[in-house]
């Protein structure tokens, strides 16, 4: 026996009724995984802000040291060699001492001391310090506004160098001395779960259990973490991001006295991997109480999903325009008749489609001709002139004795022949009824074989027609005699638009504004366009022109033409100010 999809709907939910235990386990761990969540959030803060702590009275500690050295300098300059041999024997992590006084021009250097033997101690020499300060040279003029400046002076591939610039009480003097980095690693040494950093104002790093990192003065300020430690306005913050793959539960501290901030992380797979491991075992309980249930479930969703997927299938493929397609009439009794239901429409599509594009075309066929009958009094009034040219030539070879001079009449009568025929032949192929080939075509020359069309009936309107055209237009993919048509419309509209103005001018141009796209713009002087208009104006049968000028088709063809071209159109104008026609067409693939 079949069942309804009624009853299979309701043993679905008797199933789901099931796994509501599962559902709760899941709530349950929720609740555990918050709890820890929050947790971490408040160690990592309390962490960062207990280093930002320590890193200030360290870094406060060395530059109260400078800033003395600085004041007892400036007293008495000639005892600073002894006093800076004094604090390096203080102080084992200083390896140079700088002193910048300001001048009207700037800063001038006026005191180096450099500890030679503890360079060599390090394996590093004079000339490495002096490289280092070449390529990080210490901001004078920020240090005198910020007090205190630390900044990451490593050189690669091998020397660790952090130097610290202050400026003296009264600004006159700027002390700076490179250290190494040995006196803020303590500051940030990592555990196997938590890992602590030290970046710069800029969010270059300062100090980082990873020395590499520090060596090569890695930028670390396009982490999420740092980049809200540099710009948001709180000193402390926390921020849970996805960095080289892993996920990670990271806060930040600014230190007080702003040479940088102290941030710390944390794997997000470590801090829960407790979590992990209770949810692992409250759903390996729960498995074994709804497995057989969701083998049911599964079993009895593919029953209803199938048919139904075949469905879903088919109205895609309707959807794209291929009507006629249908799907097998089986399965349960309520999607027979939705597939039933589908394949009659499908088959209704198809003939509506059918006698939709036959209407169309002769909707099309018909705008055409309507627009001949405008051009029919241009037309026999420009054949006339070559025909008048090859009576008179004709009757002038006639009376000719002189074969030479006869040979240039009859020339002169094939030229106007060709004229004529010429422009016969122009009126013939556009009055044609189309046939739906598109291939790849010239912007350009579609906009001259409609213009060499009708620019005579708008000369003898009193219009004078001006062409912009782009160089190196790449091609549009369509239908020659349809995109002639709407620019052939387009320009006899604005012909009639122009009757009452004073200028009567229309310009035709071509463009191409972006990539993938062409535009063919037909702009009038005439009287603009009003916003209510521009609203009704590609509808069918909306017209602005006096009773029996008109009926109303012509734009509202134009644009199924230009839409069937995967193209647009539309209006732009004000009234008084003339209006302006802009199609655009893709380029040719």
């Amino acid at each position: 026996m079949q069942w309804s999809l009624r009853t299979q709907i309701v043993g679905l939910v008797g199933v789901m009724l099931v796994a509501a235990m599962a559902v709760y386990l899941l709530l349950a761990t929720r609740v555990v995984t918050a709890d820890k969540e929050a947790s971490v959030y408040d160690v990592n803060a309390l962490v960062a802000g207990t280093v930002a702590q320590q890193v200030g009275r360290t870094v406060d500690g060395i530059a109260d040291k400078l800033r003395y050295f600085g004041q007892e300098y400036e007293l008495t300059p000639g005892d600073a060699e002894r006093r800076a041999r004094s604090l390096f024997d203080a102080d084992e992590a200083v390896l140079s001492l700088e002193v910048f006084k300001r001048t009207e021009g700037g800063y001038e250097r006026s005191f180096l001391f450099v500890d030679n033997r503890r360079l060599a101690e390090l394996n590093l020499t004079a000339d490495d310090l002096t490289e280092a300060r070449k390529r990080t040279p210490a901001p004078l003029d920020a240090v005198t506004q910020a007090g205190v400046v630390l900044q990451n002076a490593s050189l690669p591939p091998d020397l660790a160098l952090v130097r610290l610039s202050t400026a003296t009480a009264d600004g006159s003097a700027v002390v700076i001395a490179d250290l190494r980095p040995e006196w803020l690693l303590s500051a940030v040494s990592t555990s196997s779960v938590y890992r602590v950093f030290l970046v710069d104002r800029l969010g270059g790093v300062l100090a980082h259990p990873d020395a590499e990192r520090v060596i090569k003065r890695e930028d670390l300020s396009t982490l999420p973490v740092v980049r809200d430690a540099l710009a948001s306005q709180v000193a402390r913050g926390s921020e849970e991001y996805e960095a080289n793959g892993t996920n990670r539960v990271a806060a930040y501290a600014r230190v007080e006295n702003g040479v940088g901030s102290v941030v710390v992380e944390v794997p997000r797979d470590e801090v829960f991997k407790a979590t992990r491991e209770l949810s692992r075992r409250s759903l390996l309980f729960a498995l074994g109480t709804v497995s057989l249930a969701l083998v049911f479930a599964v079993l009895l969703g593919r029953r209803v999903t199938r048919p139904l997927s075949r469905l879903q299938k088919t109205m895609q493929v309707i959807s794209r325009g291929e009507f006629g397609v249908e799907v097998p009439v089986d399965g349960p009794t309520e999607i027979q008749s939705v597939g039933s239901a589908l394949n009659e429409m499908s088959r209704e599509l198809v003939r509506r489609s059918e006698q939709l594009q036959k209407t169309n075309a002769q909707l099309v066929q018909s705008e055409k001709l309507s627009a001949v009958g405008e051009l029919a009094a241009s037309v026999a009034h420009e054949v006339k002139n070559p025909m008048v040219g090859i009576v008179g030539f004709a009757q002038l070879g006639r009376e000719s004795e002189e074969l030479p001079e006869m040979h240039e009449y009859f020339k002169l009568i094939e030229q106007d022949a060709f004229r004529a025929n010429k422009i016969l032949q122009n009126l013939l192929e556009f009055s044609r009824p189309p046939e739906m080939e598109f291939e790849a075509l010239a912007p350009n020359d579609v906009v001259l074989g409609a213009m060499a069309l009708c620019v005579h009936q708008l000369q003898m309107q009193g219009v004078k027609v001006e062409t912009a055209l782009g160089e190196h237009l790449p091609s549009v993919r369509g239908n020659s005699n349809q995109l002639r048509q709407v620019l052939l419309n387009l320009m006899l509209n604005a012909g009639q638009a122009m009757e009452q103005s004073k200028q009567k001018l229309i310009t035709v141009s071509t463009m191409k504004p972006e990539n993938g796209f062409v535009e063919i713009r037909v702009a009038d002087t005439g009287p603009g366009l009003a916003d209510d208009v521009k609203d009704k104006l590609f509808k069918p049968f909306f017209t602005t022109k006096r009773r029996g000028q008109g009926t109303g088709l012509g734009l509202s063809v134009s644009r199924t033409i230009v839409e069937a071209h995967r193209g647009n159109i539309r209006a732009e104008g004000a009234p008084g100010v003339g209006a302006t026609f802009i199609i655009r067409l893709p380029e040719a693939v």
